[in-house]
């Protein structure tokens, strides 16, 4: 005769990890039952000697620092804010092969010193608003920006040219 609670359902019998578990509550049930008057059924004891042995204490839960990371900024459109790119690479079991992935990430910029195409390192803050939870630690490398020459220069430029031509 099967114990109450220990039938096992439609779910159970597709599912082993829902079985185990159906086990495991059903017999934590039996136990502590403070009415129990028959002994516990022989083929029931190893598995107790193993589930109580291998139990492993209640580990508080920790959340993990994140770390600083390195990136390229894609847009500085905002005020006290920029948007860095940050890639990294991962290998793929499957494919035998190191993927490129590349997350976004908003960050504070206090001084708006980033332009487009800066390197910077990015240090984890708190919450600064609903997508920015980063801040521009430094500036590693600044971006090479073009400057067009100036009305001036460009004039100088081609009175030299029409000298020479002459």
């Amino acid at each position: 005769m099967i114990p109450i609670g220990l039938a096992y359902t439609p779910a159970a019998i597709h599912d082993p990890r829902k079985a185990q578990d159906q086990f495991s509550l059903s017999l934590s049930l039996i136990l502590k039952n403070p009415n129990r008057r028959r002994p516990l059924p022989s083929w029931l004891l190893p598995t107790l000697a193993v589930s109580q042995t291998h139990r492993q204490p209640h580990q508080p839960f920790v959340r993990k620092k994140m770390k600083s990371v390195v990136g390229m900024v894609v847009s500085n459109k905002m005020q006290k804010s920029v948007v860095v790119a940050v890639d990294r690479l991962f290998h793929h079991k499957l494919y035998n092969r190191y993927v490129k992935r590349t997350s976004k990430f908003m960050a504070h910029d206090e001084n708006n010193q980033c332009n487009i195409g800066d390197r910077v390192r990015l240090d984890p803050s708190r919450p600064l608003s609903k997508r920015k939870n980063w801040v521009v630690a430094e500036i590693l490398k600044k971006a090479r920006i073009y400057e067009p020459p100036s009305v001036d220069n460009a004039d100088a430029s081609s009175t030299k040219t029409e000298t020479l031509a002459s």
